[in-house]
């Protein structure tokens, strides 16, 4: 097949699909944004270099969607909603930013190419609204702090935040998922100053 006749069944396919979507009245996904925390004012017992990794998660997390847990811990999509970037990189960002609001010093992520004394590794195991708990928003991350000259954990520890919710509007869900993300980073903030 030539190059101009694939092009054109291409082209063909892509307005079909188009049409399609239009007939059945799918909607681009609403796109929404996590926040940071500012105005946290922490002291460090020491000015070792901080960087924060890239959360770890499961698939279900690894994506621009929000998960949605059902009775018998069946797992959904919230309609019609994606987020701003992948939930990794997002927290990622704000962990970040949430860090460098409080004037948290030597800190960064992994390409600052600093000189790295500690790490914050961290593992994202709850960003859902649960439907069984009456829309309950929860936020869980495992953080683990990790000397890099001895490597070794030093320091581990489970945060999780809970907010009121809804599934609908999707609004309200992400509202009530970022209060609670705020919770956990404060948190987070707080235990890496005292610890690391």
């Amino acid at each position: 097949m030539s190059l101009a006749r694939r092009s054109f069944m291409a082209g063909g396919a892509s307005i079909l699909a188009l049409g399609l979507a239009g007939c059945f009245g799918v909607r681009a996904p609403i796109t929404y944004d996590l926040g940071s925390v500012d105005g946290l004012n922490t002291r460090r017992r020491s000015s070792r270099v901080v960087v924060i990794t890239l959360p770890k998660t499961v698939q279900t997390y690894d994506s621009q969607r929000i998960v949605i847990r059902d009775a018998g811990n069946v797992l959904s999509y919230l309609p019609e909603a994606q987020l701003s970037d992948t939930l990794p990189r997002l927290v990622q960002t704000r962990l970040l930013q949430t860090f460098e609001a409080s004037n948290f010093p030597n800190i960064g992520r992994p390409d600052d190419q600093l000189r790295v004394d500690v790490t914050l590794a961290t593992e994202l195991r709850a960003f859902e609204i649960d439907v069984g708990k009456g829309g309950l928003a929860t936020v869980t991350i495992n953080a683990k702090l990790v000397d890099e000259q001895r490597g070794a954990i030093f320091a581990s520890q489970v945060f999780t935040a809970t907010r009121p919710g809804v599934v609908t509007p999707a609004v309200a869900a992400i509202a009530a998922l970022d209060g609670a993300l705020a919770d956990v980073m404060s948190q987070i903030l707080v235990w890496t100053a005292r610890n690391a």
